[in-house]
């Protein structure tokens, strides 16, 4: 019932569905009393109560895509509060600091925002990192039809569909949303190329979907460093013994 009602509460965020307002700032669940210590595997994390060296086994990813981690970087699983969820996923630890994530919830997405960086440190204007649908059934279906939606000409968008981005360096099972290839073909050559509004295909920076446990996440990553390890998020929830398990 818990892992039901915790899945409610991040649906009627991100699908504008529930006749009340929706919630604005996520709330960090109780934090866990540490039964025991973690003794070689690290200090335990803050909300799950995980022990930091084996919280990895947790996430959903797929080892052989995930990025290298810059020189002097390390990658670390950090967590963030959604509603009474926890995301864990793999962020940088540099000399500068370290990368965060904050979410904010929404009538018809949520939104999670880079507001401190391994590189630069606090960010003052924190940048949208990630957006978070809720997609249910097919994933590609899914994911075309959320990016239509945000698509001003319908006849336009009616030409735009999901697909496998088979781009090196990103999740195995990263989409993206594109013309045909015929209709790509009329793009200048050797030139980044973008198409299907503002949740669609953009060559010149590093923007894709994932589709995982219910929910369509739109990374848009942008030309710098990349700070987080898109193939590691996995939605946390608590069981009904009390302990964290993925969703």
């Amino acid at each position: 019932m818990t892992r039901w009602m915790a899945a409610v509460a991040l649906t009627a965020l991100v699908s504008g569905g529930c006749k009340d307002a929706p919630r604005q700032e996520a709330e960090a669940p109780t934090k866990p009393v540490a039964a025991q210590s973690c003794a070689d595997d690290g200090e335990r994390l803050p909300l799950t109560g995980l022990c930091a060296g084996r919280a990895v086994n947790y996430l959903n990813m797929d080892a052989s895509a995930s990025p290298q981690a810059p020189d002097g970087c390390e990658w670390k699983v950090m967590e963030t509060p959604i509603v009474d969820d926890v995301l864990l996923y793999r962020g940088l630890k540099c000399d500068a600091g370290e990368t965060k994530l904050e979410y904010a919830g929404g009538a018809h997405r949520a939104e999670l925002k880079l507001v401190n960086s391994a590189f630069l440190g606090k960010i003052d204007e924190p940048p949208v990192y990630v957006y978070v649908y809720t997609i249910e059934g097919d994933a590609k279906q899914g994911v075309t039809s959320r990016a239509r939606e945000a698509m001003e000409n319908a006849a336009e968008a009616a030409g735009c569909t999901a697909r496998n981005a088979g781009q090196q360096g990103w999740p195995t099972d990263a989409l993206v949303v594109d013309v045909s290839p015929q209709e790509a073909a009329k793009a200048p050559a050797n030139e980044p190329r973008a198409a299907c509004g503002p949740l669609g295909i953009n060559e010149d920076e590093a923007s894709y979907w994932r589709v995982a446990q219910g929910y369509g996440w739109f990374f848009q990553l942008g030309q710098d460093a990349i700070e987080i390890d898109a193939g590691s998020f996995t939605l946390m929830t608590r069981q009904p013994d009390g302990s964290w398990g993925a969703i």
